[in-house]
This record gives C-alpha cells, structure tokens and sequence, in this order.
C-alpha cells in the first residue's frame, strides 16, 4: 500500500499567501531580496518560505528583514503564526 502526503493546506490560503509577498515585493527588490512560499503547515501554522538574495550590509540585516516578511504575512494572512526559511 502507497503512502501519500496529505496536503497541509489549501490551495486558496496558498495563493493569499502568495499574493501578500506579490505586495511587498517591490520593497524586497529593493534590498535586492526576493521571496517564495514553499509550503503552508497548515496544522502548526507555519508559512515555510525561500529567502533569497545578497544582503550586502549583513546577516543581522537579512534577519530584520525576515522580522519584517514575517509581520507583513501575519497581518495579511491570520492563520499564518510563524514562518520558518529556508535555503538562501
């Protein structure tokens, strides 16, 4: 018998998620600094995202930033109640 992943989330709370870090992109671009949504957790509420681009200050930088990525989603999406990043 097949095990299958079941899917965390919906593809509707996906696309919210999707278009609230389409809203905050041209700031991102301008820090030279992009975002991707791997996965919504739905059962812990945990956006996994891809974080990506050149930090050219440094890693504390990065890191206010992803306080910031995080407080924007929150606020746009409620069942977000943390994100967690991955590969930069």
């Amino acid at each position: 018998m097949a095990l299958f992943k079941q899917r965390s989330s919906s593809p509707v709370l996906e696309d919210r998620i999707r278009a609230a870090i389409e809203g905050m992109r041209p700031l991102l671009r301008i820090e030279t600094m992009d975002v991707e949504l791997i996965e919504f957790e739905a059962h812990d509420g945990v956006a996994v995202l891809r974080i990506a681009g050149d930090c050219p200050d440094c890693q504390l930088s990065a890191e206010m930033l992803t306080v910031g990525i995080e407080a924007h989603l929150r606020q746009q999406v409620p069942e977000i109640r943390s994100i967690r990043a991955v590969g930069r």
